[in-house]
């Protein structure tokens, strides 16, 4: 029995035997709650994967993070080739540096690719979560064979990735697929942003149990939801009501949904790609939460693109730390195109 790791090779002096495994890639994601390292085969399979809760400030993540990362590499016994990194926010691509941070303090300014490509001595790639899980999906998920894809992440807030030609596109100031900021309302409920009426603002889950404490406040209607505190209720506390038939919880999940299509079918206007795959926490919900974006989608679409597949993302929550490690491998020319 050949040992695992390796492969038989014949050849005119008898049989050697050669290691097969392709060096790997590592992916962190650097989220608002959580971080995530991961080592990643170059066919998108999980090696080694470690979770850690973020900290409140961004220099108090960094040796965390670092460690999670060294820990990861240590478990899997194998050095990778690079490492991705998926940042909540907005980012420089070029210069490697964080633009800035809706949702957690500290990042702004920081050069986090040179950072963790100095401390982990490889190198870095640094991208927007929502681009590395766009690149995930249209790599080795729901995305997988279409030239053309937008990806909606819907989670504590809404990012979005644009893949062109089997690429991810970013754009010229690594600002394209921020669908999340889409005024939808103007004048809407505020932003994290500053702006009012963004789809952030109404579609996601933070936006959905805002919502549904409004609801509440405004009602005498029977629901599940008025056990929970206002300051403690959450979109997940609201997904999960709604499935269960809580007439708030529904109606609250619904009006997102209705915002969020809007927000789809304006992107698809003007990029007209060939299938969109939606993911993110919210997105678990799965047909409760993508029957009603469907339908906003199709009321305001125009021509041929209402028969555009909208779909679900197969990768789950893994699809931010797995895209990092993808953008390093397309960086480094281990994956030309998803």
């Amino acid at each position: 029995m050949e040992p695992a790791g390796f492969t038989v090779v014949l050849c005119r002096h008898g049989a050697t035997l050669r290691a097969a495994v392709d060096t790997p890639f590592l992916g962190l994601d650097v989220g608002n709650s959580r971080l995530s390292a991961a080592i990643v085969s170059r066919d998108g399979h999980l090696l080694a994967l470690a979770r850690a809760d973020t900290p409140p400030q961004a220099r108090a993540a960094l040796d965390p993070l670092v460690s999670l990362a060294e820990g990861t590499i240590a478990e899997h016994g194998t050095r990778p080739a690079a490492v991705g990194i998926g940042f909540g926010g907005p980012v420089d691509l070029k210069a490697g540096r964080v633009r800035a941070s809706f949702l957690s303090s500290g990042w702004e300014g920081l050069a986090l690719g040179e950072i963790v490509a100095q401390r982990l001595g490889l190198p870095a790639f640094l991208a927007n979560d929502a681009d590395a899980g766009g690149l995930a999906e249209a790599m080795f998920g729901a995305g997988q064979g279409a030239a053309s894809m937008l990806y909606v992440n819907v989670g504590t807030g809404i990012g979005g990735a644009v893949l062109l030609g089997g690429r991810l596109h970013t754009g010229a100031t690594s600002s394209a697929g921020e669908i999340g900021h889409f005024v939808v309302v103007p004048g809407g409920p505020r932003c994290e942003c500053g702006k009012r009426g963004c789809a952030q603002a109404l579609s996601s889950g933070t936006a959905i149990a805002r919502r549904a404490g409004g609801l509440l406040d405004a009602g005498d209607d029977r629901s599940a939801l008025r056990q929970i505190t206002r300051a403690e209720l959450s979109g997940w506390d609201v997904g999960r009501a709604a499935l269960q038939g809580d007439v708030v919880a529904r109606r609250a999940i619904d009006e997102a949904a209705w915002w969020l299509g809007i927000a789809v079918a304006n992107a698809v206007h003007l990029l007209d790609p060939e299938r969109v795959v939606i993911g993110g926490g919210v997105a678990e919900l799965g047909e409760a939460w993508l029957r009603p974006v469907r339908a906003s989608y199709r009321s305001h679409i125009f021509g041929p693109a209402t028969d555009t597949p909208i779909v679900a993302a197969a990768l789950g929550y893994d699809a931010g730390v797995i895209g990092a490690a993808a953008l390093a491998m397309s960086e480094q020319g281990a994956r030309s195109a998803p």
